[in-house]
């Protein structure tokens, strides 16, 4: 690793960059070894800098949001995490809202909420990053971030930076074409249209089924079609079995928590336990909705 190279470049854009940093700081799941390098740049330019400056050097990268839907492997990461929580912002725009990468959904619903607007207040209670949540198309079961996108700036598998049309997106249940195809969400545009939502009432339901309490990745598998993997999950007689600190929530069965001290490989154990008892019971293969690193 050219730790020289990375201090030129996080100086360069005035970014923050450490080596040797724990990721269970910086993910939901408070779960990960540490990273080489950890590099939070600010502006598109410094992710886009360190970004080639990885793929000139071969170097294994990752890009992260919020670390909300992500599991990090107990030997840390050999090579850099890129994460986009630095690079804020919303601008009102004639083409719609303009959003940052690192711009948190919570920080979104309060600047529309303060002009009166209550479209994304759907997203309330997912502690994700705009970039995070339009590349999985988070949501709920009846609406989704992909429904008020306009447009999206990425930097592609080519090194371009350009900007997606709505249409091109390829927006499907909890995921997308650009997760598909390797694009960095730099930004967003969404629009307001559609029903308004209450964030009180939508927090209040989050509450009473989810396992808020404690750290977890939100649910761990996609629903299968015209099923519930809570269900089948619940079904199956898992809800609450533990491996070491790692649990299936007794609250909500499509959670896994980390009741204090977790290992990545606690939580691993139980997801193939799950997928496998599942398979067993109905014949249904479970499929994950967070992503698990290689480190």
């Amino acid at each position: 690793m050219n730790a020289s190279a990375w201090a030129a470049t996080s100086a360069r854009w005035g970014d923050e960059c450490h080596r040797g940093e724990p990721l269970a700081c910086h993910t939901t799941f408070r779960v990960g070894g540490r990273a080489d390098i950890f590099h939070a740049p600010r502006t598109i330019e410094g992710l886009v800098g360190a970004v080639e400056l990885c793929r000139g050097l071969r170097i294994p990268h990752v890009v992260v949001g919020g670390g909300s839907n992500i599991l990090f492997p107990d030997r840390g990461f050999r090579g850099v995490v890129i994460s986009t929580c630095a690079m804020r912002g919303i601008a009102d725009t004639t083409k719609g809202i303009e959003a940052r990468a690192g711009e948190t959904l919570a920080h979104l619903i309060d600047h529309t909420e303060g002009q009166n607007v209550r479209s994304l207040s759907f997203l309330a209670g997912i502690p994700g990053t705009i970039g995070g949540a339009v590349a999985m198309n988070a949501g709920i079961r009846d609406r989704s971030i992909g429904d008020m996108v306009r447009s999206v700036v990425v930097l592609d598998p080519k090194g371009r930076v350009r900007e997606v049309p709505a249409r091109d997106c390829g927006f499907e249940y909890r995921g997308s074409a650009l997760r598909r195809d390797g694009c960095i969400i730099l930004g967003a545009t969404l629009g307001c249209e559609g029903p308004s939502y209450d964030r009180s009432e939508v927090l209040e339901r989050k509450s009473a089924t989810q396992p808020l309490a404690f750290p977890s990745a939100g649910c761990v598998f996609k629903n299968p079609p015209g099923r519930s993997a809570g269900e089948l999950i619940d079904k199956s007689g898992l809800k609450g079995l533990t491996v070491g600190k790692a649990q299936v929530s007794e609250k909500h069965a499509n959670f896994i928590v980390n009741l204090g001290g977790a290992t990545s490989a606690e939580i691993c154990k139980l997801i193939d336990i799950v997928r496998q008892k599942v398979y067993k019971s109905f014949h249904v293969g479970l499929e994950l909705e967070i992503e698990v690193i290689d480190g």
